[in-house]
């Protein structure tokens, strides 16, 4: 039963017999990894927080590229537990809520607001050759309202993605607590 919480909140140090070992410059890489994740967690609450205040908009750019660089972050993380699992479904049921929170939902709004216009494209070619400049002004009208509407959407979606990256904390806190009392019973039962 230990063991298995040990899995569940992702403790590295106890590996199955059928897990290779990291090289030793992975493994510092690794525990670089865990000690940064509190860290990366607060700045991911924080860009959650700068989201509704108007620096969103001024900093936009500046937002987008912290958070590639905390998926980025959250990605190798999962590439570590991926290489300690090496099981499929064992590797969902035990880190589905990272997954999630580093799948892109704002890449699968984007391909369908893509779609949606091309099929709007689609229905109006018998309207461009009929009527090339009443269509070149409504065209433009469309994708300003796509546009406005995608920029909304795109904001809480980005809110949601962000917000499910931090409930990863949770299970940091849990994964943390368990590792100190391990090692205080570790120690008040030695021979």
């Amino acid at each position: 039963m230990k063991s298995q919480k040990a899995e569940l909140f992702g403790n590295s140090k106890r590996r199955t017999s059928s897990s290779k070992r990291l090289p030793a410059f992975l493994e510092k890489i690794e525990r670089i990894v865990d000690r940064a994740v509190p860290y990366i967690l607060a700045l991911l609450a924080f860009l959650i927080i700068l989201e509704f205040t108007h620096a969103a908009d001024a900093y936009h750019d500046l937002f987008l590229k912290i958070d590639y660089f905390i998926v980025a972050f959250f990605v190798i993380d999962l590439c570590f537990k991926w290489y300690h699992t090496r099981d499929v479904l064992k590797f969902i049921k035990l880190y589905w809520i990272d997954i999630i929170a580093v799948f892109p939902f704002y890449a699968v709004f984007r391909l369908y607001f893509a779609v949606t216009e091309l099929f709007a494209a689609g229905e109006s070619v018998q309207k461009i050759l009929h009527e090339t400049i009443l269509l070149r002004e409504t065209k433009l009208l469309r994708e300003a309202e796509y546009g406005a509407k995608f920029a909304r959407e795109a904001r809480f979606i980005r809110v949601i993605a962000r917000s499910l990256r931090i409930l990863r904390a949770r299970w940091y806190v849990a994964h943390w607590h368990l590792q100190s009392v391990s090692k205080s019973y570790k120690k008040s039962h030695k021979n």
